[in-house]
């Protein structure tokens, strides 16, 4: 029977290793968004600043630099969809990790469940077996005293 608990625990390390494994999954897909996010903001920033510097040119006159800083708008812009458009697939991806670590967690968890009710009954078992190897050596040496005793009241 310990055989079968060794095996199931055993069992149950792979299953925690592949639950580890889901996590750094789920771990690397969420820094990735955050990646995302984090360059869209700088997008964000870059646009306003190129906002910010084509009215200035545009308030000075000068009609080169209000173009300049339009194009670098634009650009910015445009990488900003270009971001969110990676932002969303990186989110799929991100509740797909999800999903699988959540579901090898509570596979893992059901292993550890099965694997402590192994062990469990293991143990009763052998706690009813040493109590009937003790019940066994009671009555044995019960009968044994008992015969003494009958022996001695036929004989005395």
């Amino acid at each position: 029977m310990n055989a079968r608990v060794d095996a199931l625990r055993r069992l149950m390390s792979l299953y925690g290793s592949i639950e580890e494994m889901h996590s750094v999954e789920l771990r690397r897909t969420m820094a990735a968004v955050q990646e995302a996010e984090q360059a869209m903001e700088a997008e964000e920033k870059s646009a306003r600043s190129s906002t910010m510097l084509g009215r200035d040119a545009l308030m000075a006159g000068d009609r080169m630099e209000w173009a300049a800083a339009r194009t670098q708008r634009e650009i910015a812009e445009w990488k900003q969809e270009r971001l969110r458009q990676v932002r969303l697939e990186r989110e799929r991806f991100s509740e797909e990790a999800r999903l699988k670590y959540r579901a090898s967690r509570l596979r893992s968890e059901q292993m550890q469940h099965v694997v402590q009710e192994a062990a469990t009954e293991i143990a009763i078992k052998a706690g009813r077996q040493t109590q009937a190897a003790l019940d066994d050596r009671f009555l044995a040496r019960r009968r044994w005293t008992d015969t003494r005793e009958e022996l001695r009241v036929r004989d005395g």
